[in-house]
Parts: structure tokens; sequence; C-alpha cells
């Protein structure tokens, strides 16, 4: 399903159109394509667009709700198929910003005018390349298929999914917050519980437990690494005024 929805006469993949698709498929599936379409590189405040439909169907999730609605205008929310399908076949790589920088970089290490070049091991160079046959989000879904099942019934009842569902409404936000790199660990654990939901397999919502702790401690010390650099220069205007 998730590959037929990369073809179509419109070159835009709207919402409605997943929601078409996927309608009877429950709403586990929405949050999982939609927290996959999120994970794209956007500009500032593209998140929100995915957030948004994400919180609703979080929380319908949460009142249990079996039927799917979203507002119209949502619904015309569109991504290019060029771009969804990248996503869903690329293979996982870096940043680039990063790939650069590790490829590029260039330490000098000695005293006066004999410091010696060094540059990343050959391993962390391999590592941050592209490889073409290398893992795919396609390919890691199929992976995911086949592992998950139905298990740990305990954390897929009605309980653990109003849980769940107000997790995602907490991951959504997050995720649409202008923190650099902050959008990747709540993308992930929604489509880890998403996974949860669908398969019924209590061992996904763990791993979606776990992706939520890791992106509530990844926040709070980007919010105090801010906190600490906003008081310093507060500090150092005040000294300068004073």
């Amino acid at each position: 399903m998730l590959e037929d929805l990369g073809t179509g006469e419109n070159p835009s993949l709207t919402l409605d159109e997943v929601v078409e698709a996927f309608g009877d498929r429950g709403i586990g599936a929405l949050i999982l394509v939609l927290a996959l379409m999120a994970l794209l590189p956007w500009p500032p405040g593209g998140k929100a667009v995915f957030a948004a439909p994400i919180i609703l169907l979080a929380l319908e999730l949460a009142f249990q709700r079996n039927e799917v609605w979203l507002p119209r205008w949502l619904l015309k929310a569109s991504v290019s198929r060029t771009a969804y399908i990248r996503l869903l076949t690329t293979p996982f790589a870096a940043p680039g910003w990063l790939r650069r920088w590790v490829l590029t970089r260039e330490f000098r290490i000695g005293l006066g005018t004999n410091k010696a070049r060094y540059h990343f091991a050959r391993w962390v160079r391999r590592l941050v390349r592209r490889h073409p046959r290398g893992m795919t989000v396609i390919r890691a879904l199929r992976s995911a298929e086949n592992l998950t099942r139905p298990r740990l019934p305990l954390l897929n009842g009605p309980v653990a999914e109003v849980l769940m569902g107000i997790a995602c409404v907490l991951l959504a936000m997050m995720m649409a917050l202008p923190v650099p790199l902050g959008d990747a660990l709540p993308g992930l654990a929604i489509v880890f519980f998403a996974l949860g939901v669908m398969q019924k397999d209590g061992v996904a919502v763990l791993m979606g437990v776990a992706g939520t702790a890791l992106s509530a401690g990844y926040l709070f010390l980007v919010w105090a690494t801010v906190s600490e650099i906003v008081h310093g220069v507060a500090g150092w205007i005040a000294g300068l005024v004073g």
C-alpha cells in the first residue's frame, strides 16, 4: 500500500488520498504514514503540517474512536510524490552537513610548522557515506512487518491505546518544535507506536516508550543548554550596563 501511494496521475500526494487508501486499515496505519512523511527534510514550520493531523489522529486513538475524521482543509495538504518515493527508497545516511564535515575535516596536531595532518578514520568516513544498497525506509518496514506479531497483550489493550495516544500527541508537538535534530527521535517513536497499534505488538510499543524517553531527555538537554546560554548572555549584558 505504501508503494502504491507513490504512483498516480497527480504529481502531489494529498492527505485525502492517504486517508482513502488506509481508512479501513485503522488509525495506526495513518499515523505511520504521516510520521514517515514528517521525517523528510522540510523548511521551518513544515513539520507542523504533519504534526497537526498526527495530533488529531492520536486524540482519536486516545478516545477509542473507530472511524477516522480529519477537517477538510487538512485533507488538502499534500507532498510531492517524488519526495515521497525518495523517502521510501533512498538509503539511510548521515545528514549532508555531517557528511561534508567528516569527509573534508582536517586536523593539524603538533608544534610550530611541524604539524601533522589527520583525517577521520576510514571506518568513520564509510559510516557517513550513502551506500547505494543500504537500508531504506521500505526495506526497514518490510523487516519490521516480518518481525512484528501479536504479543504482550497487556500493552495493546484499551488503556495502553489511551496512553499511546497521549504520548503521540506530545511527541507530535515536540516534532513541530524548531529544535535542531529534534524531530527525528519523536518521529521514530511515533512510528514504533503506530506499528504497535497495527500489529498488536507489545515489543514495538516498548520501543516507542524508549523513543519517547530519549526524545524527552534530548529536549530537556536542549532546553537546559539554551537556558544556560540565555542566562550567561543576560549576565554579560547586565555586567556591561552596570
